[in-house]
């Protein structure tokens, strides 16, 4: 993985885009401390990388004490 510092990374864009197209992720840095405060990496390694959403969907229920509302009236309503 390549580092350039943001003046580099301006100075270079469609060189380093090039780059990046070509499989390589290259990360920008800013600052004398050279801190790290993005990476550019290819789109297609970031599409492959899929979420599953409502990992907590299971893990518990509402309950409803001395409502006149089911759970299906809940979760519909807004």
């Amino acid at each position: 993985m390549k580092s350039v510092t943001i003046a580099e990374f301006k100075r270079n864009l469609p060189v380093l885009l090039g780059e990046v197209a070509k499989g390589s992720s290259i990360v920008v840095q800013k600052g004398r401390s050279r801190e790290n405060v993005a990476i550019l990496a290819p789109y297609s390694s970031a599409q492959g990388n899929s979420r599953q959403l409502g990992s907590l969907a299971k893990r518990g229920k509402p309950v409803f004490k001395n409502w006149n509302m089911n759970e299906d009236d809940f979760l519909t309503s807004r």
